[in-house]
């Protein structure tokens, strides 16, 4: 007769020492399950049995029971995500007296410990355990005491390692082994503790401080086998579901340091984290790790087209549909780093790429052998912060300069400057293309000063010299409330000519 058994391990750890195994010299720990380990815990839960039951035990039954056991051979279905845990290491209380011992010392009455090294198998919940389990003595008589015996059984193993196992009538989807046993050991091969057919109930019953067992490398009545494991499959991410905040438009992040980044090289590091989330963004949607753009086919691109900022064929979006990366300076100093898009709230996978990408530590310095030594680290912000002002839909009149604008077009030809590309000409045509207007007053804040732009791949790989411009601090004074965010001049979808309303100039 053949029977099937299923074992889940509720909380995913399968705790088990191997016998006379030192959990230090032993980091792996046993796996698969051992079928000693199984006859012993069926007998242990036989007791229990009967003593429910009442009357006198019938000792005859139990002796069958693990004649069936000893007398089958072994086989098993192992999850193959199955993985060893990183050990734990933990202090247990042993014997209780002074502490020190040292009687020439003061102490105190306590517990000593001792460190003990925990060794288990991570089981995926949802990974069941089969035991294949095949031999002649079985009867439908000692198949219904063996189910009675798994149905009291609440650990395997370690007392920690909380199981559910039973024999199993009849079921569709029973998978074929892919774990046996064998006598001989072969490269890879992992041994495992099962009983032989000679094997006693007072070879099974006996403790592990027998006199006859305890310095056994074996114990009476038991023998090594050999199990050759499945092979594991490449690791990969397992998704989790993410959480999705529905009608957002802006995620913020803090920006934290140990070195603060130079307010000029905010473009840096908002272009990298745009990368980085691009990277993400590409991966969820092709399920490749390796994806780019230029490599994606066209519905691709176009499902990533709001974020990346340019359409299947390569050619900017109009109307500010694409995400823009920002950064929130507060005295000269970025604090904050804002990723805002008007025209559509981030959907589950971008608002998750965006988490992601903020999950590492990102540079701010010039590519050079400094580069990883710069860096900061971006700690996510709930919908409980509020919105930086301009991006509260709250009007104002007068607006200045967050980051410094930077002009999109050359002023200056031969040491001249053109005529209508001075910055009042520059910020006037781009806010009547942003459709705010036209009747502003333009005041120059400060000094010009150099700042790193962005600058797309193709350019920078052609000509490296155009990645820092000359950029300036600006007040804005509308003739009426103005509604923002206003971003204006190069680079203003990564971080550069970002303004906020002056509250305290409005009632000047």
């Amino acid at each position: 007769m053949k029977l099937v058994l299923r074992q889940e391990f509720p909380l995913g750890r399968f705790h088990a020492t191997p016998w006379r195994a030192n959990p230090y010299d032993d980091p792996h720990g046993e796996w698969p399950p051992s079928p000693w380990r199984l006859v012993r815990a069926v007998t242990a839960r036989w007791y229990q049995w009967a003593r429910e039951v009442g009357g006198v035990p019938d000792i005859a039954k139990l002796e069958q029971l693990q004649s069936a056991l000893c007398n089958s051979a072994y086989a098993f279905h192992l999850p193959p995500d199955a993985r060893k845990g990183s050990p734990l290491r933990q202090y247990h209380p042993t014997d209780f007296g002074w502490n020190p011992k040292a009687a020439q010392k003061p102490g105190i009455r306590s517990y000593g410990t001792s460190l003990v090294q925990d060794n288990y198998w991570c089981v995926p919940t949802e990974s069941p355990v089969w035991w294949f389990i095949e031999g002649d003595d079985w009867t439908d008589d000692l198949r219904a005491l063996l189910a009675q015996c798994l149905d009291r059984m609440t650990y395997f193993g370690r007392a920690e390692t909380f199981t559910r196992i039973g024999v199993v009538e009849s079921a569709d989807d029973i998978p074929a082994p892919n774990c046996e046993l064998a006598d001989k050991r072969v490269g890879g091969a992992a041994p495992v503790l099962s009983p032989l057919k000679e094997a006693t109930r007072d070879d099974i019953e006996r403790t592990t401080d027998n006199p006859e067992a305890v310095k056994r490398a074996v114990p009476p009545g038991a023998q090594w086998l050999y199990a050759v494991r499945p092979p594991r499959p490449a690791s990969r991410e397992r998704r989790r579901a993410p959480v999705h905040r529905f009608d957002c438009h802006l995620m913020q992040f803090a920006i934290g340091w140990n070195v603060a980044p130079d307010p000029r090289a905010v473009v840096r590091l908002t272009s990298r984290f745009r990368g980085t989330v691009l990277r993400h963004l590409l991966r969820f949607k092709t399920g490749d790790d390796s994806a780019t753009w230029t490599r994606s086919g066209h519905n691709i691109r176009e499902a990533v087209a709001d974020m990346i900022g340019k359409d299947s064929n390569g050619k900017p979006l109009k109307g500010h549909r694409h995400t823009e990366f920002l950064a929130w300076c507060e005295n000269d100093q970025p604090t904050r780093l804002l990723v805002w898009r008007g025209s559509r709230p981030f959907d589950a996978d971008e608002q998750e790429a965006i988490l992601l990408g903020a999950a590492r530590d990102l540079s701010w310095a010039a590519a050079g052998p400094d580069i990883d030594e710069w860096k900061v680290r971006l700690v996510p912000l709930d919908r409980r912060v509020p919105p930086p002002p301009g991006f509260d839909d709250n009007p104002a009149t007068t607006w200045e300069s967050v980051t410094p604008y930077v002009p999109p077009r050359h002023r200056f030809r031969r040491g001249k400057e053109r005529k209508g590309e001075s910055i009042v000409d520059q910020i006037r045509r781009e806010l009547v293309r942003s459709g705010i207007e036209q009747n502003v007053t333009v005041d120059l804040v400060g000094s010009p000063q150099w700042l790193s732009v962005h600058v797309p791949r193709r350019v920078a790989i052609r000509r490296a010299s155009i990645g820092d411009r000359l950029g300036q601090r600006v007040r804005l004074r509308f003739s009426g409330p103005v509604v923002g965010p206003i971003r204006l001049g190069h680079s203003s979808s990564f971080g550069l000519g970002l303004f906020r309303p002056a509250r305290e100039l409005d009632h000047q």
